[in-house]
């Protein structure tokens, strides 16, 4: 998925584990596909804040994201004054960086796609990054269990072979009902925890019910996170047909 914004997908391979009596194989395709719909839109504009703790400072962004479909997506820094107008666009397979200080953009390179964006836990992949629960990942079910009255599933998510992902496997845990996610924690190649996702404050945003909060925390840097939430979010709107592109970035 756009991290920031999940996208509507295909078919998975879903495969029954403990408590599976619980879940057939349509119902977790049914959950899952709920989850890349929440953000699904052919056209959108978000207002949001980041905020990111570290061991060495904290800090606040504002920041503005577009999204088309699932090949292009452009972000956005209005505040604070030191890095406004900073923006990183993705464009198919390509990732670019636009610095107002020295008006200039640069290309991501392969290698620096892992870097940390903005000083935060997200990387330069993750805010424009697409990937889709359904069609991306084989899915097994792992357990059911409640949160007060509500009805949690639990979900094991390994990338299909070919894949692109860099980790393997993420565990879910979502809203049965709302198919609303509620954690994701991802695990590298020797089964070491990498990050956890927390979904939270879920409001209507765009006209659907979706976690407006999404913390992220390091396994290996206790007591830092990044949050990002969302202000504000439309789905459907107009965009001129050149937005997106290496040329225009000035104009934004």
């Amino acid at each position: 998925m756009l991290l920031l914004a999940q996208l509507a997908c295909t078919s998975a391979a879903v495969a029954a584990g403990k408590g599976a009596s619980n879940a057939s194989s349509e119902e977790i395709k049914k959950v899952l596909s709920g989850v890349d719909n929440l953000w699904a839109s052919k056209k959108s504009q978000a207002d949001m804040m980041m905020t990111v703790k570290t061991a060495n400072y904290e800090r606040a962004l504002k920041l503005t994201l577009w999204a088309e479909g699932e090949k292009q997506a452009l972000v956005k820094i209005n505040a604070p004054p030191k890095e406004k107008g900073t923006m990183t666009l993705r464009l198919g397979q390509d990732i670019y960086n636009f610095l107002p200080k020295i008006d200039r953009t640069v290309k991501v390179s392969a290698a620096m796609r892992s870097s940390s964006w903005m000083g935060s836990h997200f990387s330069n992949d993750d805010l424009v990054r697409s990937s889709h629960l359904v069609s991306d990942y084989d899915a097994t079910f792992v357990e059911a269990t409640k949160r007060g009255q509500t009805a949690l599933w639990t979900i094991d998510l390994v990338p299909k072979a070919g894949s692109k992902l860099t980790w393997s496997k993420l565990r879910m845990v979502v809203e049965k009902e709302r198919a609303i996610p509620v954690s994701q924690v991802f695990y590298g190649a020797r089964g070491a925890k990498i990050r956890t996702i927390v979904f939270s404050d879920v409001k209507e945003l765009g006209g659907k019910l979706a976690p407006a909060k999404i913390s992220v925390t390091p396994a290996d840097l206790p007591g830092e996170r990044t949050d990002l939430i969302y202000v504000s979010l439309r789905h459907d709107i107009r965009l001129d047909p050149d937005f997106f592109s290496v040329d225009n970035l000035k104009a934004h």
